[in-house]
C-alpha cells in the first residue's frame, strides 16, 4: 500500500514539473515576441499587419471556394487541426491547389521583404520566434 502511494506521489510531482516547464517555455516565447514587436519601427509594424491581413484574405478566399464536402471536413470538431489540413488537402481541386501555391508564394515574398528591413538583432529574434518547434526531433531522426 505504501509503495502504491509513494509511486502515485512521485507520478504527480513529475507531471506537475513537466507542465510547469511547458508553461515557462510558453511565457518565455511570449516575452520574446513582445520584445521583438517593441523593437520594430512603425513601418515594420505596418508590414507585419499587412502580412496578417493577407493571410486572413487568403484564408477567406480559400474557404469561399470549398465544396460542401470540404466545408464538412473543415467544420468537423472530431478532427484535429492536423487531420483537417490533411483531409482537406487531399480533396483540393487543381484550382484550389494553384490558389494555395499562389498564396504561399505571395506570403513568402512579403516575409522576405520584411526580413530585409530587420537589423541583425531583430533578425535573430525573428528567426528565434519562427523556427520549427520540433526541429531537434527531426535532426535526431536523421542521425539514426
Amino acid at each position: 500500500m505504501k509503495n502504491i502511494l509513494t509511486s502515485l506521489l512521485i507520478l504527480c510531482i513529475g507531471i506537475t514539473s513537466i507542465s510547469a516547464q511547458s508553461d515557462k517555455a510558453h511565457v518565455k516565447r511570449k516575452d520574446l515576441k513582445k520584445e521583438f514587436i517593441q523593437s520594430l519601427s512603425a513601418d515594420q509594424k505596418k508590414q507585419l499587419d499587412f502580412q496578417k491581413q493577407l493571410k486572413k484574405e487568403h484564408k477567406k478566399k480559400m474557404k469561399a471556394s470549398f465544396t460542401k464536402a470540404q466545408l464538412d471536413i473543415a467544420n468537423d470538431e472530431n478532427l484535429s487541426k492536423r487531420d483537417k489540413k490533411k483531409s482537406l488537402s487531399e480533396t483540393f481541386s487543381n484550382e484550389q491547389k494553384e490558389m494555395r501555391k499562389s498564396h504561399k508564394a505571395i506570403l513568402k515574398e512579403e516575409k522576405e521583404k520584411f526580413k530585409k528591413t530587420l537589423t541583425e538583432e531583430q533578425l535573430t529574434k525573428y528567426e528565434g520566434l519562427h523556427r520549427k518547434k520540433h526541429k531537434k526531433k527531426k535532426e535526431h531522426k536523421r542521425e539514426n
